[in-house]
């Protein structure tokens, strides 16, 4: 997809996707990484061993792990998708300056969780900067089975996120399903207003998800210390140093990349008490 229609896509619908940004040989590779992390980290529950930013959820079956944060800690080759050409030229392209990623995590949905995600905007803050969350699929996501449902334009929408979910119910505002194949991309601004249903059928769906920011708006934010942008900088130089295709097994993470911890801002949800 052309760059330049990457970014008025994104400017006018709050959202788009990419079609098969990663190569197969990508996406396999990474498909083995999430499947040797996600084997260790049921181990590590069913032995009760300790561990942070690791979601478990504990069904009359068997535990499955839905969510990883702070990804790169567990396994530094996740860092390499920002070293991806393709990727990173669209990032950089909607921004328009400098990037750094803010987070990372995997979410796995699951048939044997029986939730999905509500309305939501990413940043309850209204922001005119592009801030945007990127979600790489590691596997195909079908529309009625989970997949992505977003509110065209509603990153423009002052309006909250209930009223929006108001609005659809009565049909005055139509909501767009993604189907996505494993390898593609969809980016959303941070108040773009999406949902996704629960996991249908048996197959899992794996995604990586990074927020991204212009560099001047961390130097800028005081929620940013200046310990924490430095080591965000020295990872995005040892990462545009390997300039690969491919992802070997050569990336360098900066020490201590996560020991300073920070707090982004909270997400918008719709929370309704009955009168």
């Amino acid at each position: 997809m052309q760059t330049n229609l990457v970014v008025e896509r994104f400017k006018q619908q709050g959202f788009v996707q990419i079609k098969q940004v990663l190569k197969p040989s990508v996406i396999s590779k990474l498909q083995h990484f999430c499947d040797e992390l996600v084997a260790q980290a049921q181990s590590r529950y069913v032995a009760g061993l300790p561990f942070d930013n690791i979601a478990v959820m504990q069904t009359a079956d068997e535990p499955f792990v839905y969510r990883i944060n702070e990804l790169f800690q567990f396994q530094p080759q996740f860092a390499q998708l920002l070293a991806q050409t393709e990727l990173m030229s669209y990032v950089e392209a909607i921004i328009g300056e400098a990037v750094l990623p803010s987070y990372e995590s995997l979410v796995i949905k699951n048939s044997l969780d029986a939730r999905g995600f509500d309305w939501h905007r990413d940043m309850a803050v209204r922001t005119q900067e592009p801030i945007f969350t990127v979600g790489v699929y590691l596997d195909d996501a079908i529309a009625q089975q989970g997949a992505l449902t977003v509110i065209p334009q509603s990153h423009c929408s002052q309006a909250s996120v209930c009223d929006l979910k108001r609005q659809l119910s009565i049909a005055q505002l139509q909501s767009v399903d993604i189907t996505a194949n494993a390898g593609d991309v969809v980016i959303h601004h941070v108040n773009t207003v999406h949902a996704s249903g629960r996991q249908k059928g048996s197959a899992i769906r794996r995604t990586i998800y990074f927020e991204f920011r212009a560099v001047s708006h961390f130097i800028d934010n005081p929620c940013f210390p200046s310990e924490w942008i430095e080591k965000r900088q020295a990872l995005m130089a040892n990462l545009n140093a390997l300039n690969s295709a491919d992802m070997p097994n050569n990336v360098q993470l900066p020490n201590d990349l996560y020991v300073t911890q920070v707090r982004i801002e909270p997400a918008e949800y719709c929370i309704e008490f009955a009168s």
